[in-house]
Protein backbone atom coordinates (compact mmCIF):
# COMPACT_ATOMS: atom_id res chain seq x y z
CA UNK A 1 0.00 0.00 0.00
CA UNK A 2 2.84 2.38 0.89
CA UNK A 3 4.52 1.80 -2.51
CA UNK A 4 1.22 2.30 -4.34
CA UNK A 5 0.60 5.55 -2.47
CA UNK A 6 4.04 6.79 -3.47
CA UNK A 7 3.47 5.92 -7.13
CA UNK A 8 0.11 7.73 -7.11
CA UNK A 9 1.59 10.71 -5.27
CA UNK A 10 4.45 11.04 -7.78
CA UNK A 11 1.95 10.96 -10.63
CA UNK A 12 -0.06 13.78 -9.06
CA UNK A 13 3.10 15.83 -8.50
CA UNK A 14 4.09 15.41 -12.16
CA UNK A 15 0.62 16.47 -13.35
CA UNK A 16 0.59 19.42 -10.93
CA UNK A 17 3.91 20.71 -12.27
CA UNK A 18 2.64 20.49 -15.87
CA UNK A 19 -0.53 22.39 -14.94
CA UNK A 20 1.50 25.06 -13.12
CA UNK A 21 3.67 25.60 -16.18
CA UNK A 22 0.49 26.04 -18.27
CA UNK A 23 -0.87 28.47 -15.64
CA UNK A 24 -3.86 26.21 -15.16
CA UNK A 25 -4.09 27.11 -11.49
CA UNK A 26 -7.21 25.13 -10.62
CA UNK A 27 -5.83 21.96 -12.17
CA UNK A 28 -2.50 22.48 -10.42
CA UNK A 29 -4.28 22.73 -7.05
CA UNK A 30 -6.39 19.68 -7.85
CA UNK A 31 -3.33 17.56 -8.65
CA UNK A 32 -1.23 18.68 -5.70
CA UNK A 33 -4.07 17.97 -3.27
CA UNK A 34 -4.21 14.46 -4.72
CA UNK A 35 -0.66 14.05 -3.50
CA UNK A 36 -1.71 14.97 0.04
CA UNK A 37 -4.59 12.49 -0.10
CA UNK A 38 -2.03 9.70 -0.41
CA UNK A 39 -0.24 10.89 2.76
CA UNK A 40 2.77 12.04 0.78
CA UNK A 41 4.73 15.18 1.59
CA UNK A 42 5.83 17.99 -0.72
CA UNK A 43 9.27 19.48 -1.19
CA UNK A 44 9.72 23.17 -0.44
CA UNK A 45 9.65 23.92 -4.19
CA UNK A 46 6.43 21.94 -4.68
CA UNK A 47 4.76 23.59 -1.67
CA UNK A 48 5.70 27.00 -3.11
CA UNK A 49 4.08 26.07 -6.43
CA UNK A 50 0.93 24.87 -4.65
CA UNK A 51 0.65 28.07 -2.59
CA UNK A 52 1.35 30.31 -5.57
CA UNK A 53 -1.31 28.51 -7.63
CA UNK A 54 -3.84 29.23 -4.87
CA UNK A 55 -2.84 32.90 -4.84
CA UNK A 56 -3.04 33.19 -8.63
CA UNK A 57 -6.46 31.50 -8.73
CA UNK A 58 -7.78 33.95 -6.14
CA UNK A 59 -6.58 36.87 -8.26
CA UNK A 60 -8.09 35.31 -11.37
CA UNK A 61 -11.49 34.89 -9.67
CA UNK A 62 -11.47 38.17 -7.74
CA UNK A 63 -14.26 39.84 -9.72
CA UNK A 64 -16.32 36.72 -10.28
CA UNK A 65 -19.45 35.84 -8.30
CA UNK A 66 -18.87 33.92 -5.10
CA UNK A 67 -19.63 30.21 -5.01
CA UNK A 68 -21.00 29.30 -1.58
CA UNK A 69 -21.90 26.01 0.10
CA UNK A 70 -23.59 25.10 3.36
CA UNK A 71 -22.09 21.92 4.80
CA UNK A 72 -23.91 19.40 7.01
CA UNK A 73 -22.00 16.90 9.14
CA UNK A 74 -24.72 14.25 8.68
CA UNK A 75 -27.41 14.89 6.08
CA UNK A 76 -29.38 11.73 6.87
CA UNK A 77 -31.56 13.10 9.71
CA UNK A 78 -33.31 16.23 10.95
CA UNK A 79 -30.09 17.95 12.03
CA UNK A 80 -29.97 18.83 8.34
CA UNK A 81 -32.90 21.17 8.92
CA UNK A 82 -30.47 23.91 9.96
CA UNK A 83 -28.51 23.29 6.74
CA UNK A 84 -31.65 23.93 4.70
CA UNK A 85 -32.46 27.06 6.73
CA UNK A 86 -29.04 28.57 6.06
CA UNK A 87 -29.01 27.51 2.40
CA UNK A 88 -32.44 29.04 1.79
CA UNK A 89 -31.27 32.27 3.43
CA UNK A 90 -28.27 32.40 1.07
CA UNK A 91 -30.62 31.67 -1.83
CA UNK A 92 -32.83 34.55 -0.73
CA UNK A 93 -29.74 36.79 -0.74
CA UNK A 94 -29.19 35.92 -4.41
CA UNK A 95 -26.00 33.87 -4.01
CA UNK A 96 -24.93 30.82 -6.00
CA UNK A 97 -25.59 28.27 -3.25
CA UNK A 98 -25.08 24.52 -2.89
CA UNK A 99 -25.47 22.03 -0.07
CA UNK A 100 -22.60 19.67 0.67
CA UNK A 101 -21.65 17.29 3.45
CA UNK A 102 -21.71 13.70 4.66
CA UNK A 103 -24.12 10.88 5.26
CA UNK A 104 -22.79 8.70 8.07
CA UNK A 105 -23.80 5.11 7.43
CA UNK A 106 -21.91 2.53 9.47
CA UNK A 107 -24.11 -0.48 8.68
CA UNK A 108 -23.77 -1.56 5.01
CA UNK A 109 -26.84 -3.80 5.37
CA UNK A 110 -28.99 -0.79 6.29
CA UNK A 111 -27.52 2.13 4.34
CA UNK A 112 -28.78 5.58 5.26
CA UNK A 113 -30.25 7.98 2.76
CA UNK A 114 -30.35 11.73 2.39
CA UNK A 115 -32.90 13.32 4.74
CA UNK A 116 -36.21 13.33 2.87
CA UNK A 117 -36.83 17.12 2.88
CA UNK A 118 -33.33 17.56 1.45
CA UNK A 119 -34.26 15.26 -1.43
CA UNK A 120 -37.18 17.55 -2.28
CA UNK A 121 -35.17 20.79 -2.14
CA UNK A 122 -34.37 22.66 -5.34
CA UNK A 123 -30.88 23.47 -4.02
CA UNK A 124 -28.10 21.31 -5.50
CA UNK A 125 -26.83 18.79 -2.93
CA UNK A 126 -23.58 16.81 -3.17
CA UNK A 127 -22.34 14.54 -0.39
CA UNK A 128 -20.10 11.64 0.55
CA UNK A 129 -21.20 8.52 2.42
CA UNK A 130 -18.74 7.47 5.13
CA UNK A 131 -18.60 4.85 7.87
CA UNK A 132 -15.55 5.82 9.95
CA UNK A 133 -12.77 8.40 10.28
CA UNK A 134 -10.41 6.67 7.83
CA UNK A 135 -13.03 6.73 5.08
CA UNK A 136 -13.97 10.28 6.04
CA UNK A 137 -10.43 11.60 5.51
CA UNK A 138 -9.90 9.77 2.23
CA UNK A 139 -13.25 10.72 0.69
CA UNK A 140 -13.15 14.28 2.05
CA UNK A 141 -9.86 14.94 0.24
CA UNK A 142 -11.38 13.79 -3.04
CA UNK A 143 -14.60 15.72 -2.49
CA UNK A 144 -12.96 19.01 -1.52
CA UNK A 145 -10.42 18.98 -4.35
CA UNK A 146 -13.23 18.32 -6.84
CA UNK A 147 -15.70 20.93 -5.50
CA UNK A 148 -14.05 24.34 -5.06
CA UNK A 149 -16.00 27.02 -3.18
CA UNK A 150 -15.20 30.56 -2.12
CA UNK A 151 -17.18 30.33 1.13
CA UNK A 152 -18.30 27.28 3.10
CA UNK A 153 -20.72 27.64 6.01
CA UNK A 154 -20.39 24.64 8.35
CA UNK A 155 -23.57 23.64 10.18
CA UNK A 156 -22.54 22.34 13.64
CA UNK A 157 -19.06 21.80 15.11
CA UNK A 158 -18.76 18.07 14.42
CA UNK A 159 -15.80 16.10 13.07
CA UNK A 160 -16.88 15.82 9.39
CA UNK A 161 -17.34 19.60 9.26
CA UNK A 162 -14.04 20.20 11.02
CA UNK A 163 -12.19 18.02 8.49
CA UNK A 164 -14.01 19.41 5.45
CA UNK A 165 -13.56 22.98 6.68
CA UNK A 166 -9.81 22.56 7.25
CA UNK A 167 -9.34 20.94 3.84
CA UNK A 168 -11.18 23.78 2.11
CA UNK A 169 -8.91 26.27 3.85
CA UNK A 170 -5.74 24.40 2.91
CA UNK A 171 -6.64 23.45 -0.66
CA UNK A 172 -8.62 26.46 -1.89
CA UNK A 173 -8.03 29.24 0.72
CA UNK A 174 -11.78 29.11 1.25
CA UNK A 175 -13.48 31.34 3.80
CA UNK A 176 -15.00 29.12 6.51
CA UNK A 177 -17.91 30.13 8.75
CA UNK A 178 -18.90 27.86 11.63
CA UNK A 179 -22.55 27.76 12.69
CA UNK A 180 -23.63 26.61 16.15
CA UNK A 181 -27.37 26.08 16.68
CA UNK A 182 -27.21 23.62 19.61
CA UNK A 183 -24.85 22.95 22.48
CA UNK A 184 -23.42 19.82 20.90
CA UNK A 185 -21.70 18.75 24.13
CA UNK A 186 -25.15 17.89 25.46
CA UNK A 187 -25.34 15.01 22.98
CA UNK A 188 -22.23 13.31 24.41
CA UNK A 189 -21.64 11.29 27.54
CA UNK A 190 -20.31 14.13 29.69
CA UNK A 191 -19.86 11.85 32.69
CA UNK A 192 -17.49 9.54 30.81
CA UNK A 193 -13.82 10.18 31.54
CA UNK A 194 -11.78 10.12 28.33
CA UNK A 195 -8.67 8.28 29.46
CA UNK A 196 -6.03 7.47 26.81
CA UNK A 197 -7.21 3.85 26.59
CA UNK A 198 -10.83 5.06 26.41
CA UNK A 199 -10.37 7.24 23.33
CA UNK A 200 -12.03 6.03 20.15
CA UNK A 201 -10.59 7.81 17.11
CA UNK A 202 -12.20 5.51 14.53
CA UNK A 203 -15.81 6.43 15.29
CA UNK A 204 -16.96 9.73 13.79
CA UNK A 205 -19.53 10.10 16.58
CA UNK A 206 -17.15 9.37 19.48
CA UNK A 207 -17.08 11.70 22.48
CA UNK A 208 -13.41 12.36 21.80
CA UNK A 209 -14.12 13.90 18.39
CA UNK A 210 -17.24 15.64 19.70
CA UNK A 211 -15.25 17.42 22.42
CA UNK A 212 -12.37 18.14 20.05
CA UNK A 213 -14.64 19.61 17.37
CA UNK A 214 -16.55 21.85 19.78
CA UNK A 215 -13.27 23.12 21.26
CA UNK A 216 -12.23 24.26 17.77
CA UNK A 217 -15.52 25.92 16.80
CA UNK A 218 -14.08 29.42 17.19
CA UNK A 219 -10.97 28.83 15.08
CA UNK A 220 -12.47 29.63 11.69
CA UNK A 221 -13.03 32.95 9.89
CA UNK A 222 -16.40 33.73 11.46
CA UNK A 223 -19.09 32.15 13.60
CA UNK A 224 -22.90 32.27 13.54
CA UNK A 225 -25.27 31.08 16.27
CA UNK A 226 -29.03 30.58 16.47
CA UNK A 227 -29.75 32.50 19.68
CA UNK A 228 -28.40 34.90 22.29
CA UNK A 229 -27.57 32.16 24.83
CA UNK A 230 -25.24 30.51 22.32
CA UNK A 231 -23.84 33.91 21.36
CA UNK A 232 -22.87 34.51 25.00
CA UNK A 233 -21.11 31.12 25.00
CA UNK A 234 -19.47 31.18 21.55
CA UNK A 235 -19.72 34.84 20.43
CA UNK A 236 -20.60 35.37 16.75
CA UNK A 237 -23.54 36.68 14.74
CA UNK A 238 -27.07 35.57 15.64
CA UNK A 239 -29.06 34.00 12.79
CA UNK A 240 -32.16 32.22 14.15
CA UNK A 241 -34.05 29.43 12.36
CA UNK A 242 -35.53 32.01 10.04
CA UNK A 243 -38.55 31.38 7.83
CA UNK A 244 -39.64 33.06 4.58
CA UNK A 245 -42.49 35.44 5.38
CA UNK A 246 -43.84 34.96 1.84
CA UNK A 247 -44.19 31.19 2.37
CA UNK A 248 -45.44 31.27 5.96
CA UNK A 249 -48.70 33.16 5.39
CA UNK A 250 -51.40 32.61 8.02
CA UNK A 251 -55.05 33.04 7.09
CA UNK A 252 -58.42 31.94 8.48
CA UNK A 253 -59.21 30.38 5.12
CA UNK A 254 -56.06 28.21 5.21
CA UNK A 255 -56.86 27.08 8.75
CA UNK A 256 -60.43 26.15 7.83
CA UNK A 257 -59.31 24.30 4.68
CA UNK A 258 -56.68 22.26 6.55
CA UNK A 259 -58.99 21.47 9.46
CA UNK A 260 -61.74 20.40 7.10
CA UNK A 261 -59.32 18.19 5.15
CA UNK A 262 -58.21 16.36 8.30
CA UNK A 263 -61.57 16.29 10.11
CA UNK A 264 -60.77 18.83 12.80
CA UNK A 265 -63.82 20.96 13.77
CA UNK A 266 -63.40 24.69 12.96
CA UNK A 267 -64.03 25.80 16.56
CA UNK A 268 -61.88 23.08 18.17
CA UNK A 269 -59.18 24.24 20.60
CA UNK A 270 -56.04 22.65 19.14
CA UNK A 271 -52.71 22.12 20.89
CA UNK A 272 -50.12 21.36 18.23
CA UNK A 273 -46.95 19.32 18.26
CA UNK A 274 -45.16 19.16 14.90
CA UNK A 275 -41.96 17.10 14.75
CA UNK A 276 -40.58 13.75 15.86
CA UNK A 277 -42.38 12.69 19.07
CA UNK A 278 -39.71 11.73 21.63
CA UNK A 279 -39.78 11.37 25.42
CA UNK A 280 -37.54 14.39 26.15
CA UNK A 281 -39.79 16.81 24.23
CA UNK A 282 -42.41 17.20 26.98
CA UNK A 283 -45.22 15.43 25.14
CA UNK A 284 -46.12 13.15 28.06
CA UNK A 285 -46.11 16.10 30.44
CA UNK A 286 -48.34 18.11 28.08
CA UNK A 287 -50.84 15.25 27.84
CA UNK A 288 -50.85 14.81 31.62
CA UNK A 289 -51.57 18.53 32.00
CA UNK A 290 -54.50 18.29 29.58
CA UNK A 291 -55.86 15.32 31.53
CA UNK A 292 -56.03 17.49 34.67
CA UNK A 293 -58.29 20.11 33.02
CA UNK A 294 -61.96 19.73 33.90
CA UNK A 295 -64.42 20.01 31.02
CA UNK A 296 -61.48 19.37 28.67
CA UNK A 297 -62.43 20.35 25.11
CA UNK A 298 -58.88 20.46 23.76
CA UNK A 299 -57.52 18.40 20.88
CA UNK A 300 -53.86 17.36 21.16
CA UNK A 301 -52.75 17.21 17.50
CA UNK A 302 -49.42 15.43 17.05
CA UNK A 303 -47.93 15.54 13.55
CA UNK A 304 -44.91 13.27 13.06
CA UNK A 305 -44.02 9.58 13.07
CA UNK A 306 -43.22 7.88 16.37
CA UNK A 307 -39.85 6.14 16.46
CA UNK A 308 -40.85 4.13 19.53
CA UNK A 309 -44.13 2.17 19.65
CA UNK A 310 -43.67 1.82 23.42
CA UNK A 311 -43.56 5.60 23.80
CA UNK A 312 -46.71 6.03 21.72
CA UNK A 313 -48.49 3.40 23.82
CA UNK A 314 -47.43 5.18 27.02
CA UNK A 315 -48.77 8.46 25.65
CA UNK A 316 -52.12 7.12 24.48
CA UNK A 317 -52.62 5.33 27.81
CA UNK A 318 -53.16 8.73 29.46
CA UNK A 319 -56.89 8.99 30.07
CA UNK A 320 -58.98 12.08 29.43
CA UNK A 321 -57.00 13.41 26.45
CA UNK A 322 -58.39 13.78 22.95
CA UNK A 323 -55.51 12.81 20.66
CA UNK A 324 -55.22 13.06 16.89
CA UNK A 325 -52.15 11.71 15.08
CA UNK A 326 -50.92 12.53 11.58
CA UNK A 327 -47.79 11.05 9.92
CA UNK A 328 -44.66 12.89 8.79
CA UNK A 329 -45.39 15.73 6.38
CA UNK A 330 -43.23 17.30 3.66
CA UNK A 331 -40.87 20.05 4.79
CA UNK A 332 -42.32 22.51 2.29
CA UNK A 333 -45.81 21.97 3.78
CA UNK A 334 -44.91 22.88 7.37
CA UNK A 335 -46.78 26.18 7.29
CA UNK A 336 -50.03 24.55 6.13
CA UNK A 337 -50.05 22.00 8.92
CA UNK A 338 -48.99 24.47 11.60
CA UNK A 339 -51.98 26.63 10.60
CA UNK A 340 -54.27 23.95 12.08
CA UNK A 341 -53.15 24.78 15.62
CA UNK A 342 -54.12 27.42 18.17
CA UNK A 343 -51.36 26.83 20.71
CA UNK A 344 -47.86 25.37 20.47
CA UNK A 345 -46.62 23.95 23.79
CA UNK A 346 -42.89 23.46 24.26
CA UNK A 347 -42.03 21.99 27.65
CA UNK A 348 -38.24 22.00 27.63
CA UNK A 349 -36.27 19.96 30.17
CA UNK A 350 -34.80 22.70 32.36
CA UNK A 351 -32.08 20.33 33.62
CA UNK A 352 -30.82 19.63 30.10
CA UNK A 353 -27.87 21.54 28.64
CA UNK A 354 -29.43 20.94 25.21
CA UNK A 355 -32.65 22.71 26.22
CA UNK A 356 -30.70 25.49 27.91
CA UNK A 357 -29.17 26.58 24.60
CA UNK A 358 -31.83 25.47 22.10
CA UNK A 359 -34.18 27.67 20.11
CA UNK A 360 -36.60 25.08 18.64
CA UNK A 361 -37.39 25.60 14.97
CA UNK A 362 -41.01 24.61 15.59
CA UNK A 363 -41.33 27.62 17.90
CA UNK A 364 -40.50 29.97 15.02
CA UNK A 365 -42.84 28.03 12.71
CA UNK A 366 -45.62 28.64 15.26
CA UNK A 367 -44.90 32.37 15.63
CA UNK A 368 -44.74 32.76 11.85
CA UNK A 369 -48.26 31.34 11.58
CA UNK A 370 -49.59 33.43 14.46
CA UNK A 371 -50.00 30.65 17.03
CA UNK A 372 -49.79 31.26 20.77
CA UNK A 373 -46.58 29.74 22.15
CA UNK A 374 -46.23 28.36 25.67
CA UNK A 375 -42.87 27.20 26.97
CA UNK A 376 -40.72 26.63 30.01
CA UNK A 377 -38.16 29.32 30.72
CA UNK A 378 -34.63 28.72 29.39
CA UNK A 379 -31.73 31.09 28.61
CA UNK A 380 -32.23 30.58 24.87
CA UNK A 381 -35.88 31.68 25.11
CA UNK A 382 -35.55 34.53 27.62
CA UNK A 383 -35.55 37.30 25.01
CA UNK A 384 -38.77 35.95 23.47
CA UNK A 385 -40.41 35.72 26.89
CA UNK A 386 -39.36 39.29 27.66
CA UNK A 387 -40.80 40.40 24.30
CA UNK A 388 -44.13 38.84 25.27
CA UNK A 389 -44.35 36.35 22.39
CA UNK A 390 -43.83 33.31 24.61
CA UNK A 391 -46.00 32.66 27.66
CA UNK A 392 -43.78 31.12 30.36
CA UNK A 393 -45.11 28.09 32.22
CA UNK A 394 -44.12 24.69 33.61
CA UNK A 395 -45.83 21.31 33.75
CA UNK A 396 -47.57 22.14 37.04
CA UNK A 397 -48.92 25.48 35.80
CA UNK A 398 -49.76 24.36 32.26
CA UNK A 399 -53.46 23.51 32.88
CA UNK A 400 -54.23 26.98 34.29
CA UNK A 401 -52.06 28.61 31.61
CA UNK A 402 -54.07 26.95 28.83
CA UNK A 403 -57.41 27.92 30.38
CA UNK A 404 -56.21 31.53 30.70
CA UNK A 405 -55.01 31.65 27.07
CA UNK A 406 -58.46 30.85 25.70
CA UNK A 407 -60.12 33.41 27.98
CA UNK A 408 -57.96 36.24 26.60
CA UNK A 409 -57.89 38.02 23.20
CA UNK A 410 -55.93 36.28 20.47
CA UNK A 411 -52.19 36.93 20.25
CA UNK A 412 -52.08 35.96 16.58
CA UNK A 413 -51.46 39.43 15.08
CA UNK A 414 -48.93 40.36 17.79
CA UNK A 415 -46.92 37.14 17.34
CA UNK A 416 -47.02 37.37 13.54
CA UNK A 417 -45.76 40.96 13.66
CA UNK A 418 -42.92 39.97 16.00
CA UNK A 419 -41.94 37.22 13.57
CA UNK A 420 -41.93 39.63 10.62
CA UNK A 421 -39.75 42.13 12.46
CA UNK A 422 -37.34 39.73 14.20
CA UNK A 423 -37.34 36.18 12.83
CA UNK A 424 -38.13 36.28 9.11
CA UNK A 425 -35.73 35.48 6.30
CA UNK A 426 -36.24 38.97 4.92
CA UNK A 427 -34.89 40.62 8.10
CA UNK A 428 -31.69 38.55 8.07
CA UNK A 429 -30.71 39.09 4.43
CA UNK A 430 -28.71 42.26 5.33
CA UNK A 431 -27.28 40.51 8.42
CA UNK A 432 -25.83 37.68 6.34
CA UNK A 433 -24.63 39.87 3.48
CA UNK A 434 -23.00 42.18 6.02
CA UNK A 435 -21.18 39.24 7.61
CA UNK A 436 -19.81 38.10 4.24
CA UNK A 437 -18.56 41.61 3.46
CA UNK A 438 -16.49 41.55 6.64
CA UNK A 439 -14.57 38.43 5.57
CA UNK A 440 -10.98 39.24 4.67
CA UNK A 441 -8.63 37.57 2.18
CA UNK A 442 -7.12 34.42 3.62
CA UNK A 443 -3.90 32.55 3.07
CA UNK A 444 -3.61 29.06 4.51
CA UNK A 445 -0.23 27.82 3.26
CA UNK A 446 0.65 24.24 2.56
CA UNK A 447 3.93 23.35 4.26
CA UNK A 448 6.68 21.16 2.91
CA UNK A 449 7.51 17.86 4.58
CA UNK A 450 4.16 17.79 6.39
CA UNK A 451 1.63 14.96 6.25
CA UNK A 452 -1.98 16.14 6.37
CA UNK A 453 -3.81 13.43 8.31
CA UNK A 454 -6.60 13.43 10.88
CA UNK A 455 -4.20 14.49 13.64
CA UNK A 456 -2.71 17.51 11.85
CA UNK A 457 -6.09 18.54 10.43
CA UNK A 458 -7.59 18.68 13.93
CA UNK A 459 -4.73 20.61 15.53
CA UNK A 460 -5.50 24.01 16.98
CA UNK A 461 -5.54 26.76 14.34
CA UNK A 462 -5.88 30.32 15.52
CA UNK A 463 -8.68 32.29 13.90
CA UNK A 464 -7.60 35.22 11.68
Amino acid sequence: MFLLNQINANYYKYQAKKAYQKKDWQQCIYQFSGTLKHKATLTAFQADMFNDAKKQLQLENFNKGKKIAVCGWDLSHNAAGRVLTLAELYQHCGYDISIIGCVISSNPKRPKQLWEPMQLSDILCSFITVKDTAELIYKAFDFVRSHPFDIVHLSKPRLPNLIIGRLYQLIWNTHIIMDVDDEELGFGQSDKVLLPNNIDITSIRSDYWLNKSVSLANTFDAITVSNAALQFRYSGTVIPHVRDANKFLPSKQLTLEMRNKYDVPPAQKVLLFFGTPKPHKGIIETAQALARIKENDFLFLIIGDFISKAFQDKLTAIKGVNFKFLPNQPYHSISKFVSMGDVCVILQDTDSIISEFQLPAKLIDALAMGLTVVSTETPALNSLIEAGVIIPTNKEQLPSTLIQIFSEPSRSAFNRDYFLQNLSTQVFVPVLTGLLKELRSQNHPIYSNKCYDIITLTEYHSSP
